[in-house]
């Protein structure tokens, strides 16, 4: 009880008032609500609720324990409620109707008394929280700018890193084709010179040569591809295309070049299964996807491609039988120059690009790409929906 309400106060309350109970959960007042009378907690307590005025939400005020009053200040000034009352345990409060509560505080001095000094402790304590909470405003407002500041410099940086990543793949472009077109012109005239000698180890090296500009081309296409998605600059040539056959044509391409002949590479889709998107596009993703399924897979495994159709979505999987992608590297591994720090990783890395680019053309497609483990939890099931 507190402490400054007197027994006779308490007695009042008895005497002049009804009481009230409520079980947990149970509204007490509304906030707008008339204020018809006034309340004296006896047992329990209650939380107080005011509505947010930008979103209408309840907020949470504060908590009204045994020993305080409820609903004095409405009934001396006549406005309505201004919060909303609901027991958090079962409660006991008496009850006097404003008319009487008005009555009593002339006939009864003490009862004022204590409404004087109740409303003081009010006031005090509204006075505190007001102080305390304009600190706080001030603690927030600098660490908000403080945080703007840090937002701005990010942006920067990151906007710098772009504008040099950008100025650094076009750099690399135009001398990378001046290599490429020289490689195309000479390897004929080396290999119809007689005169040179190792022709066969020459020829080799030209190969590798070729082998390893093209390679380069492709991550410079990627990376302006990305740069192009992520400025949302990058047109798609949407058509409906016979996707099995693009699948069946990277299989046998993969069993020409002879790059791995220890394991299975299976399509399971129909004949005649279809798709609608822009088919370089996602010629590239199944070959980034192809590509790296092949790498994980251990000899003796198999990557299959598979299809499902539904009224609203396509999707893809290709699944190996390789080391799989633990449970917290699913998600980062489709972000930029993401690498797998694990021994069974480490032997097989790439430039961390390939997943991005595959994430962001899906997504450009309104589809999306994700990882589960494969059959059995072995292996990976790389997924990607595209709609209807």
């Amino acid at each position: 009880m507190n402490a400054v309400l007197a027994p006779d106060i308490l007695k009042l309350f008895q005497e002049n008032g009804t009481q009230v109970i409520l079980e947990t959960g149970e509204v007490l007042c509304r906030q707008g609500d008339p204020s018809n009378a006034v309340y004296l907690v006896i047992n329990g307590g209650l939380t107080v609720y005011v509505k947010d005025t930008e979103t209408s939400e309840p907020m949470l005020l504060n908590c009204v324990e045994a020993g305080e009053f409820l609903g004095e200040l409405g009934a001396i000034t006549g406005h309505p409620r201004s919060a909303t009352l609901i027991a958090n345990q079962r409660s006991v409060l008496q009850c006097i109707p404003t008319p009487e509560f008005k009555t009593l505080l002339v006939e009864k001095p003490e009862l004022a008394q204590v409404m004087v000094a109740t409303t003081r402790d009010h006031l005090v304590s509204a006075d505190v929280a007001r102080i305390h909470m304009g600190h706080t405003y001030q603690k927030m407002r600098k660490r908000v700018m403080t945080l703007g500041e840090e937002k701005e410099q990010l942006q920067e940086l990151l906007r710098l890193r772009e504008e040099m990543e950008s100025m650094l793949v076009h750099d690399l472009k135009n001398p990378l084709n001046i290599i490429t077109a020289g490689l195309s012109l000479l390897t004929p005239e080396i290999k119809a010179t007689e005169e040179i000698k190792e022709k066969e180890t020459v020829s080799l090296v030209l190969t590798l040569m070729d082998s390893a500009a093209k390679r380069m081309q492709q991550l410079i296409v990627m990376l302006l591809d990305i740069a192009k998605m992520e400025a949302g600059k990058m047109v798609l040539n949407i058509q409906t295309f016979n996707f099995a056959e693009v699948v069946q044509m990277l299989i046998e391409t993969q069993k020409t070049a002879n790059t791995r002949t220890d394991i299975t590479l299976l399509s399971k889709l129909p004949s005649g299964f279809t798709v609608r998107g822009d088919r370089d596009l996602l010629l590239r993703v199944l070959t980034n996807l192809l590509d790296n399924a092949i790498k994980f897979t251990p000899t003796g495994g198999a990557v299959e491609v598979r299809a499902q159709t539904d009224k609203q979505t396509q999707l893809i999987s290709i699944t190996d039988s390789g080391p799989g992608i633990p449970p917290e590297e699913r998600e980062r591994i489709f972000d930029k120059f993401t690498q797998i720090d694990d021994e069974q990783h480490k032997a097989q890395r790439g430039t961390g690009l390939g997943l991005t680019f595959c994430r962001m053309a899906i997504e450009a497609h309104g589809g999306r790409i994700w990882v589960e483990s494969g059959p059995n939890g072995i292996g990976s099931s790389f997924h990607f929906s595209l709609p209807q």
